[in-house]
């Protein structure tokens, strides 16, 4: 894939070259990744299974309802002191913030070339319009980056890290939900701050709300994707990949949220209840897409989250002897939640 993010409207990046990660970018197992796929696949998706909805969801992003609402001559600046501790917490989520937006960006952009390389205008056309909003996170996360005195070279950093290849599937799949869950944390988040104005410290939180209608209809479009190809949500192998990555998308989640909750403490929410609100909402939401989600019922699943985290962070802390039982104890937990009850839904699919 390749960096042409400077050209997208509202991406500022430094492309100062550097060996170094930037700063709060530690390489561990929460680091944000870049991604690659099938694309000559992904060229032959049969639009005709989702016709009218493609044709709806094309038109709601083509009339781009965000373009004025990010307004780039906005002051970014932080409107209260924080401590040293509490600004490395504001950068460190900015930075984590950035390079995710930017993953999306880069795929989008790669997704929508091999589109119109392969005579497909019209899909090419749809992913330039997620390019767009992802280049547009970007771009608002990069100036307050540089309001902080912090400038990631985005293009650089993007041809640095290897990207991990994902079948397509597995694509549409995680993509989904990665941007559902990003709508529930960004409204949720934007809903506490209006009723908490105390604790909203940066102006950038007032895009939030725009934010996650942009990361809303993201995952409308993938959904239509996703019932461009039917096979993915069928049968066995419908069940299987709904389980692994609502499963692995969850514990991603826990484990940032509250492994790193300081930046949810700063704005005077309690990770661990904002935790599950996240993933109650993006379970329920996914049964329009999924053909299988988990059953929260028995309160189970919701329940190891905070006995999957204290494990994470013992194997983590411990070393020796100590390191390996550490590890299988935090394997076997997440291996409980894995295996818990899933419900069928009702998500129309074709075919």
């Amino acid at each position: 894939m390749t960096a042409t993010a400077s050209k997208e409207p509202g991406l500022r990046v430094d492309t100062r070259g550097t060996n170094q990660l930037p700063p709060h970018l530690d390489e561990d197992l929460l680091t944000p990744r870049f991604y690659t796929t099938e694309f000559d696949k992904a060229a032959k998706t049969d639009l005709d299974q989702a016709r009218e909805e493609f044709q709806a969801m094309y038109k709601e992003m083509e009339a781009d309802y965000n373009r004025n609402h990010f307004d780039r001559k906005a002051s970014l600046d932080r409107l209260d002191e924080l401590s040293p501790e509490d600004k490395a917490i504001y950068e460190s989520y900015l930075v984590r913030s950035v390079v995710s937006e930017f993953s999306g960006f880069l795929l989008f952009k790669e997704i929508s070339n091999r589109f119109k390389k392969s005579g497909r205008k019209e899909l090419g056309q749809f992913f330039q319009f997620l390019a767009r909003d992802e280049a547009r996170h970007a771009g608002f996360l990069s100036r307050a980056l540089v309001s902080e005195g912090i400038e990631v070279d985005l293009p650089h950093l993007g041809g640095k890290r290897a990207a991990t290849f994902f079948p397509l599937s597995w694509v549409l799949y995680s993509l989904y939900l990665s941007e559902k869950i990003g709508y529930w944390r960004y409204i949720l988040m934007d809903r506490h701050l209006k009723a908490n104005p105390d604790n909203a410290f940066a102006p950038l939180f007032d895009f939030f709300e725009p934010w996650c209608q942009d990361e809303n209809r993201h995952g409308d479009c993938i959904n239509v994707m996703m019932r461009c190809w039917p096979g993915m949500t069928k049968g066995f192998r419908g069940k299987i990949l709904s389980r692994f990555f609502l499963w692995t998308v969850f514990l991603t989640h826990t484990l940032t949220v509250c492994e790193r909750g300081e930046f949810y403490q700063l704005l005077g929410i309690d990770p661990v209840s904002f935790d599950e609100e996240v993933i109650i909402k993006t379970n329920n939401t996914s049964k329009n897409a999924f053909p299988w989600v988990y059953n929260f019922d028995d309160g189970k699943f919701l329940e190891l989250r905070v006995k999957i985290v204290d494990a994470f962070r013992e194997w983590r802390s411990t070393s020796g002897i100590k390191k390996p039982l550490a590890f299988s104890k935090f394997v076997g937990l997440i291996l409980k939640q894995f295996a818990l009850p899933m419900q069928k839904t009702n998500a129309v699919r074709y075919g």
